[in-house]
């Protein structure tokens, strides 16, 4: 709740693989080893195994699909050791690394993102994580076939068929992540700017069923047929978010986040790779596009901000209107090295100082 990023990431300093003191959090220079980010991983699903509460889901797919992520390209077979929140193109991943942990640490990791999905007990089944899958699932002594169909996390629409080995009585528990509800990450060191009402909805087959909210995961108890339909929404604007005072590094900056995804501005996109001048406006208005041909297929965010040119004196000498677009933080890198910034500054850049 001190020391972690807003990417999941863990581990401020290099020199000694670990922590720094509470609120030191710099980003060209942090560390977020991707072993530390697998790990926090693990230790949050131990966590939440032992007490079945979503605030440890809610940091495990923070840290899968930011922090975690970020260590391998799109292709594979390069990798990160630490994975910075700001760069001016001296990063770059790499084939292979004489202390060789994260390539090891990826390739066994991500074949078992899927045994992370669902949690069971004799009478409950928890649905964790949000992807298209088919899984074959023993509950008590029973079997249940669960099928999931979605975009996430694009999109906050999941559909779910439950198809058990007769009509059997147990608890479905749907995970209601805390970014559904105002909470930016768990722990309150980074806030959205903003509240929005709290309007997911949730459908069985076509109507709202009687629920229960417990621990972050609303519950659903009834006698369940093959062919059941679960519906579930969970909106995703796009939010901006503030760190904690006491985080000097992110002061006047905002984060941008979609659903679970921490957005950056990276060089191929902005105002001739000078992501180092952006600034956004303090209250900014986006859109969100999906392009599939951009890095294998992934949203966009656009904005409207200035490009300013600062003096040596820290002031803003100028600034102009440009356009910034944001992409997904785990894809940066994959188009060569140049600048990129999760945090960004935020406000009239005639008032701001570098």
């Amino acid at each position: 709740y001190r020391k972690m990023y807003i990417t999941g990431g863990i581990g401020a300093s290099g020199g000694n693989e670990g922590f720094a003191e509470p609120y030191f959090l710099p980003n060209m220079s942090a560390y977020c080893e991707t072993c530390a980010s697998i790990g926090d991983i693990f230790f949050n699903h131990r966590m939440f195994s032992m007490h079945g509460e979503a605030r440890y889901f809610d940091i495990l797919e923070k840290t899968l699909y930011n922090g975690a992520l970020s260590g391998v390209n799109l292709a594979g077979d390069r990798f990160f050791y630490p994975n910075p929140l700001e760069s001016a193109g001296q990063h770059e991943r790499s084939a292979w690394f004489g202390c060789a942990c994260c390539p090891s640490n990826i390739c066994r990791f991500i074949p078992a993102i899927p045994g992370y999905i669902y949690s069971v007990t004799d009478k409950e089944l928890y649905v964790n994580l949000f992807a298209s899958n088919e899984a074959d699932i023993t509950l008590g002594r029973h079997d249940v076939r669960v099928t999931q169909e979605t975009m996430y996390p694009w999109d906050g629409k999941v559909t779910i068929t439950i198809n058990p080995d007769g009509d059997r009585r147990f608890t479905l528990k749907l995970r209601i992540p805390g970014w559904a509800h105002n909470e930016a990450m768990p722990g309150g060191l980074y806030k959205f700017t903003d509240s929005i009402p709290e309007d997911f909805s949730l459908l069985v087959n076509g109507d709202p069923p009687k629920t229960e909210m417990t621990n972050g995961y609303v519950s659903v108890t009834r006698t369940w047929e093959p062919g059941d339909r679960v519906e579930l929404y969970l909106p995703m604007p796009v939010r901006t978010v503030v760190a904690d005072e006491r985080v000097k590094e992110d002061a006047g900056m905002y984060a941008i986040q979609k659903g679970p995804l921490v957005f950056c501005a990276e060089w191929p996109d902005n105002a001739g790779g000078r992501v180092s001048d952006l600034v956004l406006d303090e209250n900014p208005v986006f859109s969100t596009e999906f392009v599939p041909d951009l890095l294998d297929g992934t949203d966009i965010i656009t904005t409207e901000g200035y490009l300013a040119v600062t003096g040596a004196d820290g002031n803003i000498t100028e600034s102009e209107k440009t356009e910034i677009r944001l992409i997904p933080y785990h894809l940066w890198n994959n188009r060569g090295k140049g600048m990129m910034r999760v945090w960004i500054p935020c406000g009239n850049p005639n008032t701001l100082k570098d």
